[in-house]
């Protein structure tokens, strides 16, 4: 079958587009070249949102599944969503940039150069250009020439930057806290975290570290140690290295869509599985007996465990744990009828043996929630060779500008539908 991918692109492509008029600067460089990297250049968002919803409506009718997929979500912020971005530094001649890395089929080798991009918010292009114009002074060099990535992160109103660099020495801190400074003293309270980040020069993705068991080295250079968030009326902080969702604009509609899937009622146990710093798992508290979440990263679980405490959440639990078949076992050993199960995977999908270890324990509602589609398939099939079947799917457009969505997926018992369809029968 044709990816999800393939087939967004032939929707586009067959589809009148009309091309947006864009402020100056956006979506290109300062010699007018025009940035490729994603749709906000040629298409509007309503457009774009409509192609995206026929492509997931085809790849789910080549599953062959026996439900129909839900319309898409469609995104409140169609462009200027992202709430984490990053830059890669590109070293040429003796100078250095901030840019995108290109396609990934033929990547300019100094990198790209926009001014502004169009589904990151203008204050981002405010942060790069001030942090680009600090780094050309000689007296920060140290910093320029070990720098991999400026990234930030936060939510629309506040800021957290942080700088990926090769290694941390000295005089590295030293020139850091002088870019910190200047950015502080222009940006004023736009900016409410700096930190400095060692990783790994050779890692694939930025924020990348040689040694996942041991904890990476993050110094904070300035203001608050953690991020900010709001959802459903919830304040959830977590720390700069915590997974985040980019696109705050659709937090609210995503925890709805979520719990109207699994239709939590105070009788259910709920596991939430991948938990991060407990979004979904400390949403769903009030409406449940009890919450379990679990999550690899130290850092994140204890964000979910004191946010659990500032929220008064007393019914949530949460264990830092690498997610497997054994770990699964365990925690749901005594998981009572009628239990509820979240999983928001990531790229990858799960470990081997992970949904068969859930199912084992007979759950009566599993909502598995997928970023990359192309997983999706083959974990289907591992559901229902497991006796759950997919009832509901559902689309988000998490990623406007991009062939990427995310994809609700409620799946239940194959025999406890059969049975109940007999009875109404």
């Amino acid at each position: 079958m044709m990816s999800f991918k393939d087939l967004f692109a032939a929707e586009l492509n067959s589809t009148a587009t009309t091309t947006r008029t864009l402020k100056e600067g956006e979506c290109q460089s300062a010699s007018g070249q025009r940035c490729s990297l994603c749709y906000a250049v040629t298409t509007n968002y309503d457009t774009e949102a409509a192609c995206k919803d026929r492509a997931a409506a085809s790849f789910w009718s080549g599953l062959g599944t026996a439900i129909c997929c839900s319309r898409l979500v469609p995104s409140p912020r169609g462009r200027a969503y992202r709430t984490v971005t990053k830059r890669k530094a590109f070293h040429q001649h003796g100078s250095m940039r901030l840019g995108f890395v290109g396609p990934a089929d033929n990547p300019p080798p100094g990198g790209m150069s926009v001014g502004h991009c169009a589904i990151e918010p203008p204050s981002h292009a405010a942060i790069y250009h001030l942090i680009e114009e600090e780094l050309h002074a000689r007296s920060t060099a140290p910093l320029s020439e070990l720098l991999l990535y400026a990234v930030i992160k936060g939510n629309y109103r506040e800021h957290t930057v942080i700088l990926n660099v090769r290694e941390i020495t000295p005089a590295l801190v030293r020139a850091a806290n002088a870019v910190s400074k200047s950015l502080t003293r222009q940006l004023g309270a736009m900016i409410t975290g700096i930190f400095l980040f060692e990783g790994d020069p050779q890692a694939r993705y930025y924020l990348g570290t040689q040694d996942r068991r041991a904890l990476p080295e993050l110094r904070k250079l300035f203001g608050k140690k953690d991020l900010f968030v709001r959802v459903e009326g919830k304040v959830f902080l977590y720390p700069p290295l915590s997974f985040s969702q980019v696109n705050e604009s659709l937090l609210d509609g995503f925890i709805a869509g979520a719990r109207g899937l699994l239709a939590p009622s105070p009788g259910n146990m709920f596991y939430d599985f991948y938990c991060g710093y407990g979004l979904f798992a400390l949403c769903f508290s009030p409406d449940v007996r009890n919450v379990i979440g679990v999550e690899a990263s130290h850092q994140s679980v204890a964000a979910a465990t004191s946010n659990a405490r500032r929220q008064h959440a007393a019914n949530a639990r949460f264990v830092q744990a690498v997610i497997n078949a054994d770990v699964n076992e365990t925690l749901m050993q005594k998981s009572p009828p009628h239990s509820l199960v979240l999983l928001d995977t990531p790229r990858s999908g799960t470990a081997e043996a992970v949904i068969e270890s859930i199912a084992d324990r007979q759950p009566a509602r599993i909502l598995h929630i997928f970023c990359n589609m192309d997983v999706l398939p083959g974990e289907l099939k591992r559901w229902s060779s497991a006796g759950y079947v997919p009832v509901r799917a559902v689309p988000f457009d998490m990623f406007p500008g991009t062939p990427e969505l995310e994809m609700m997926v409620l799946v239940q018992p194959e025999q406890s539908l059969r049975r109940s369809s007999e009875r109404s029968g």
